[in-house]
């Protein structure tokens, strides 16, 4: 796994120097080596995790006739194959690297190569001869990938870091960014918590001539609709093609381990690695002393069953100041708390492996979310709702209490927006943008489009809010911008590969053209995967309720990380007026009592606490 920067300017703007302090910013991506690429205002900056070809895969890499340039992250799970096809068609190669084969991949298929490369990706070819560069990010997007346009020239690189310091003041918040940012934990695809710099979409790609204005980026895959059509693989077809998913994943020249959840998807991921390692799995836990969360003795049973060298970490260990420290690492803000445990679990996993399997993906795949069961039928509103809601919206202050009758007042799809907001336009204390940002930039954050990144990816699906527009939308945007982007920040701080064998595409190419009831069968969440975990898996493992990986936020916030929160407020009172502090330290003063407000003061908190780090202002 790696980090990249590369820079196409047709008049220099930034010199080496500059580069050269802006790629650093990813050394944490890729610690053990580094390289660049140097060319009449062309730079291509690389920083690497050495996972496969310890000795020969450095980066940036050219082709053998030196026309082609790349810089990649990633790994390509079909290389082997793709390497065996080229050789066939005549290209030499001089490593036993993926990079190399993407390269004359390129040089064989051009831009199509992205449909044949199977993995996670994010790299830049530049093109000597033609003066172009291509861009290209894997289907689901677990590898990440940013661009800007900068003073004419094309900055393209692996996280926002960088853009730190190419752009310097040109940085500035974008407000609809932060909305989102408040309403679902992350930003999504195409913006970034700054102004002018994007994040390309999962399964995209550009070429871009030098000198050109902003590229135009086509979509080279979509999660495909529903197919009634599509056979259901019974139970030992599914074994198969997990099985072989993570025998290919395994794929390593360094030591490999697993995160161990106690749940379903991580647990048949342990089963299989047993079958496909001469030596014990090394498997990692996380185990939580508040709250009801706790899974490790379940992930120890499953464990013990398998005979993994198993390590366990307790989640509570980081206090306020190691807190702070570690939202200023982020490349832009991100609000899911989970990040915390799944950063410490990383740290701790580092110590002992370079790569680890993660279960991410399976629940967005095989139906595992109670959610996915929501339905219209049975919300009944209260009389003159329509009557309560205006005026519950014309009131000056927020009665406190009012949310335990709200929802009754909603439509069926005011309720849907509520029940999948964290924030959004509602007349009720602790959901309402309204209340938490100050009035002079309400109207810049267009709060009454708060839905609408959502519901455009799930207008792709269908205008029914029905099981298969939810997981499909859920793919699109949980998945890809929540979980995928959570593990990825958290095991790249910790300098630690993961891989995800539920979205390898073997997998997704068979499962995904299923209809959702053929994954969720009369309220039976992940109906194809149950029989397997049933014959190979410990009771315990899947005859419960669904635990989330959760963390106890409120607990948390009025207790061990209560001086972290004390700090961002007083810092934001004094250096950022785009919140109403006053809301805030009400929700704090009623958390520190009741210890039961989570994501209203935390979302708020970790954007306070990532631009104290960088002394933002708007």
């Amino acid at each position: 796994m790696c980090g990249f920067l590369a820079i196409f300017q047709k008049s220099p703007i930034k010199d080496v120097s500059v580069c050269r302090l802006a790629l650093n910013t990813l050394t944490h991506r890729g610690p053990d080596a580094g390289g660049e690429y140097c060319e009449e205002g062309v730079f291509l900056g690389h920083r690497r995790l050495s996972i496969i070809d310890l000795d020969t895969g450095g980066q940036p890499m050219q082709s053998a006739d030196r026309r082609f340039v790349i810089v990649f992250n990633g790994e390509i799970y079909n290389f082997r194959e793709l390497r065996e096809q080229l050789g066939r068609d005549g290209a030499k190669f001089t490593t036993r690297s993926d990079t190399e084969v993407i390269l004359e991949g390129y040089r064989r298929w051009g831009s199509d190569v992205v449909h044949r490369l199977q993995g996670m990706f994010a790299f830049a070819i530049w093109d000597r001869v033609r003066r172009i560069v291509f861009i290209a990010r894997d289907r689901i997007g677990i590898k990440p990938l940013c661009w800007a346009m900068h003073k004419g020239s094309l900055i393209v690189a692996s996280a926002v870091e960088p853009f730190h310091i190419l752009r310097g003041p040109d940085n500035q918040l974008d407000l609809v960014s932060v909305r989102d940012l408040m309403t679902f934990d992350y930003i999504p695809v195409p913006r970034t918590i700054y102004k002018g710099v994007h994040k390309l979409e999962p399964g995209s790609c550009f070429e871009w001539l030098l000198g050109d204005n902003e590229p135009k980026i086509q979509r080279y895959w979509a999660p495909p609709p529903a197919s009634e059509s599509a056979t259901v693989p019974d139970e030992f077809e599914l074994e198969h093609l997990l099985d072989e998913a993570v025998k290919r994943q395994m794929i390593s020249d360094v030591p490999i381990g697993a995160f161990l959840s106690g749940g379903i998807d991580s647990s048949l991921l342990v089963a299989m690695m047993a079958r496909h390692s001469s030596r014990p799995v090394r498997t990692f836990s996380v185990a939580f002393s508040e709250g009801n969360v706790d899974e490790s003795p379940i992930a120890e049973r499953v464990a013990r069953q398998f005979g993994t060298e198993h390590t366990v970490l307790h989640a509570e260990e980081l206090g306020a100041e190691s807190l702070l420290e570690l939202i200023g690492r982020l490349d832009e803000p991100f609000c899911d708390p989970t990040f915390v445990p799944t950063y410490s679990l990383s740290a701790m996993t580092k110590q002992q492996v370079k790569v680890a399997l993660s279960g991410d993906g399976g629940d967005e795949v095989f139906g595992g979310y109670p959610k996915y069961l929501w339905q219209e039928n049975g919300h009944v509103r209260l009389p003159f709702a329509s009557l309560c809601h205006r005026g519950l919206a014309r009131l000056p202050w927020r009665p406190r209490g009012m949310g335990h009758v709200y929802w009754r007042t909603l439509t069926t799809q005011e309720l849907f927006r509520f029940s999948w907001t964290r924030y959004g336009d509602f007349p009720v204390f602790r959901k309402d943008l309204r209340q938490l940002l100050s009035h002079p930039y309400q109207e810049a954050a267009e709060i009454d489009d708060y839905f609408e990144p959502w519901e455009r990816r799930a207008q792709r699906y269908g205008t029914n809010f029905d099981m298969d527009t939810l997981m499909r939308t859920d793919i699109e945007t949980y998945l890809s911008e929540n979980c995928l982007v959570k593990t990825d920040r958290a095991s790249m701080l910790a300098s630690l590969e993961v891989r995800v064998p539920y979205l390898d595409e073997t997998l997704l190419d068979r499962i995904l053209p299923l209809p959702a009831h053929t994954k969720i069968v009369d309220g039976q969440l992940k109906a194809l995967l149950t029989p397997i975990a049933r014959r190979l898996l410990p009771r315990e493992v899947w005859d419960r309720p669904k635990q989330g990986f959760n963390l106890p936020v409120g607990t948390m916030l009025a207790g061990a990380w209560r001086p972290a929160v004390e700090i961002a407020l007083d810092w934001g009172e004094k250096n950022l007026d785009l919140f109403d502090y006053h809301y805030l330290r009400r929700l704090h003063g009623i958390n520190l009592s009741e210890r039961e407000i989570d994501r209203e003061l935390w979302n708020p908190f970790v954007l306070l606490a990532w631009a104290k780090a960088r002394s933002l202002t708007i």
